[in-house]
């Protein structure tokens, strides 16, 4: 059904606009469709070469046409499903097919957004490259009932897009409706969703420099706001004519779809700031879902204090819920306010308050903290500085970074963030510094180090955020935190070593007693050069950044479980995998791990 803001504005137009069937000859030269705030509400906007908005075309260009093709978007559905189906990915290498037949070029033009001959894919990477061979479902294996009933099963998709539920459809020359792409997108799995968008923010970025230049002003308009797989076909009425354009999800999960003529990232690039500038009226950077992973803060690491209720009593130990009073013996006193993310413990008689929060919830308290949000372009280029040295600095502990509440890191605030820095840290969602190290000081600035009250000079002096950052580090690059194109397997051999000599023994401590669990084929452990350890389920490999410290070997033990409920719910409990990796590696007695946990 098509939402009542359209169906109530196509007949007045056309009404109003009786040449609107002679300016349809002439196609627009950027389209945008987004989902609106309400259920089922869909906004469009089309625009002509100068960027001008053309009200007369709305009536013949409806969204509710079948006349988008498909291009590579397919594969995104397909990605979505391997994700939420757990399915196993095999890595796909590339041949590099010789000789002169028509069969040997098509297959060296397809692998070339795969791979060099002799090296090989995997799925994240494959997205982001658009790698089609990858994803051919007779590859796969995908089973036409299968898939027919997976997505049947989504809500909206056979009223709105049927053709998802036809895997012969998965074709870039399937053409369908605007609205039906919208709708597909919508009824993706969450977790899915937050994976493929996690993935796809790289996308902005290309494959080279020249191609991140190109994108330059999307990422100025857009931080990370805009995750969206790019297609490039040709126009169905017209085969002679390229047409290209996106189709993903907004930071806060709502489906976008915009195209135009050339190549997904020729239209990005030739209208990247029209497209944010269109955008930036409906996003809700603060309402952006978690970035992946977690930060535990030891607050006030470097000063003792004690913590108490507002009535002055002595708070007790545990989960902190409600108003508090930190008190330091300078006779300092810091009210503080908790709802469940900040946990009290006493040792040897000293308090000790530790948070645990999201990537950008950590990232927003800094900048609460450290800076002002009012200060919007600086505030925005100390957010990436903020998340680029936390993965870089912060320890791992598990499957979380752990990091002080200090001026010899950052300082961090215990109070829930304001709307201005949430806003702030969801609008650079995803975006880090590589290349270079990253810090900031208050007034300072030195090499691989950019000053608070620069940036706020040169933000009034209409400098965007991203030139502010381009000036403090001109040997860093702006890039996507997780970019699986970027990240090479460093062979990590001692920690495959260990872990060979360790999973036995787990196995029988694991065996009827962690449900779910089944012992994995041996991994392919890689050595992360920084960032938060991961586990890449459909391929079998774990990538972590050491194996000296006993923390070190925890997060091993807790992705060696990740892929070992790989097929299970549970898999998704950080808590219940942590628990079990660290009695894992405590050494404790069978009995007494099977009586700990369930």
């Amino acid at each position: 059904m098509k939402s009542l803001l359209l169906r109530a504005i196509l007949p007045a137009l056309t009404a109003c606009c009786p040449g609107a069937q002679a300016a349809s000859a002439a196609a627009p030269a950027l389209e945008i469709l987004w989902q609106g705030d309400a259920p089922g509400e869909l906004t469009w906007r089309v625009f002509d070469a100068e960027g001008k908005p053309l009200a007369a075309n709305v009536p013949t260009q409806d969204p509710y046409a079948a006349r988008a093709p498909l291009g590579s978007l397919w594969k995104l559905f397909v990605y979505l499903w391997l994700v939420e189906e757990r399915r196993p990915a095999p890595d796909y290498v590339c041949t590099g097919a010789t000789g002169a037949s028509a069969a040997a070029h098509a297959r060296r033009t397809e692998e070339a957004y795969c791979c060099t001959p002799g090296q090989s894919i995997d799925r994240n990477a494959a997205l982001v490259r658009s790698c089609g061979i990858f994803f051919a479902p007779d590859r796969l294996g995908i089973a036409p009932q299968a898939w027919r009933e997976f997505w049947e099963a989504r809500p909206g998709v056979r009223a709105h897009a049927p053709w998802l539920t036809e895997l012969a459809a998965l074709k870039p020359e399937t053409v369908v409706s605007p609205a039906s792409i919208l709708h597909a997108l919508a009824a993706a799995p969450i977790h899915a969703r937050e994976e493929a968008a996690n993935v796809l923010l790289a996308r902005l970025f290309g494959d080279s420099a020249d191609a991140a230049r190109k994108t330059t002003e999307l990422v100025r308009g857009m931080g990370g706001q805009l995750r969206v797989k790019t297609f490039s076909w040709h126009r169905p009425d017209a085969p002679g004519i390229r047409y290209g354009g996106g189709a993903g999800w907004l930071g806060d999960g709502r489906p976008v779809w915009f195209a135009g003529e050339g190549t997904g990232q020729q239209v990005m690039a030739r209208h990247g700031a029209l497209i944010a500038t269109a955008l930036a009226q409906t996003l809700s950077p603060e309402n952006t879902a978690p970035t992946p992973g977690c930060v535990k803060v030891n607050f006030f690491a470097r000063y003792p204090f004690t913590l108490e209720l507002a009535d002055g009593k002595t708070a007790p130990e545990g989960i902190l819920q409600g108003c508090y009073v930190a008190r330091f013996p300078n006779g300092v006193a810091l009210p503080l306010r908790a709802n469940g993310e900040l946990t009290l413990t006493r040792q040897n008689g000293r308090d000790r308050l530790e948070g645990r929060f999201g990537v950008d919830d950590y990232v927003a308290r800094v900048i609460e903290r450290e800076a002002d949000a009012t200060e919007t372009g600086a505030a925005r280029a100390l957010s990436v500085v903020v998340r680029s040295y936390l993965l870089n600095e912060a320890k791992k502990q598990g499957n979380c970074l752990a990091i002080e509440d200090s001026s010899r890191a950052q300082r961090v605030s215990p109070n829930p963030p304001g709307a201005p820095s949430r806003a702030i840290a969801g609008f650079t969602s995803g975006l880090v510094l590589v290349g270079a190290p990253v810090g900031y000081h208050s007034v300072t600035p030195s090499a691989h180090r950019m000053a608070w009250t620069t940036a706020v000079a040169a933000d009034h002096a209409g400098e965007p955020w991203d030139v502010i950052l381009r000036k403090a580090f001109p040997k860093a690059d702006l890039a996507a935190m997780y970019d699986p194109a970027g990240i090479p397997c460093r062979r990590f051999t001692e920690a495959e070593t260990w872990l060979a000599a360790q999973a036995p023994h787990w196995h029988r401590i694991l065996h009827g007693r962690l449900q779910g669990f089944e012992a994995p084929p041996a991994p392919r452990i890689c050595l992360l050069a920084h960032g938060t350890p991961f586990s890449e389920q459909d391929r079998g490999r774990i990538h972590v950044s050491g194996l000296k410290t006993v923390e070190d070997r925890i997060t091993l033990t807790h992705e060696y479980l990740h892929l070992g409920l790989r097929h299970h719910p549970s898999g998704h409990d950080e808590e219940l995998v942590e628990r079990w990796a660290r009695r894992l590696m405590d050494g404790e007695s069978l009995n007494e791990t099977a009586n700990a946990l369930p």
